[in-house]
């Protein structure tokens, strides 16, 4: 775990999910290699990216080389704003991909200002919980934190962010396409 890097990327957009997994998965491929795993989610609440990918690699690995010139001008039909969020360190992983199919995953991307995470930790209305911290200063969060729980717990854990947290950013995502 503290030998991988994970590069997270948000983008905006109101493309629907086949236009713009076709649009997605050349644009990822320039970035996979054998030893990266890539996975692509999809938000369907209303938050500035509707969906966001995470370019995962060993630190020794990690040469996510930005693009030059726009990333949007690699959406060949527009409408497409690409966020590089930076990269980040798994700091607590506790979720097993693929163990419950049913259950939701809430993402909060934390600002910098927000550097105490521990009363997300002590929340109890989710399964699991992953914390990413950001590996670089120009990271643009200081963590992104990943949420695993049942449907019926959404709006609980919704509102205990809302109420604890400033300047932050929270979606529900689901899984679309992994790249390995």
């Amino acid at each position: 775990m503290n030998d991988t890097i994970i590069q997270f990327e948000g983008f905006e957009t109101n493309i629907e999910q086949d236009e713009f997994v076709a649009q997605w998965e050349p644009y990822a491929k320039q970035f996979a290699t054998k030893d990266t795993e890539v996975t692509l989610q999809q938000s369907n609440t209303k938050n500035n990216f509707k969906y966001v990918s995470q370019h995962k690699c060993k630190d020794t690995d990690f040469q996510f080389v930005f693009m030059k010139g726009r990333m949007s001008e690699h959406f060949p039909k527009g409408g497409v704003k690409v966020v590089q969020a930076g990269g980040y360190m798994p700091v607590q992983i506790e979720h097993v991909p693929g163990k419950n199919k049913k259950e939701i995953k809430l993402m909060l991307f934390l600002s910098h200002a927000q550097t105490d995470i521990s009363a997300y930790q002590k929340l109890t209305c989710y399964r699991c919980l992953n914390v990413y911290q950001a590996y670089y200063e120009s990271c643009m969060y200081g963590y992104i934190l990943e949420f695993f729980l049942d449907e019926a717990q959404t709006s609980e854990l919704m509102k205990k962010i809302e109420s604890e947290t400033k300047n932050y950013k929270m979606g529900i995502y689901k899984s679309c396409l992994t790249l390995s």
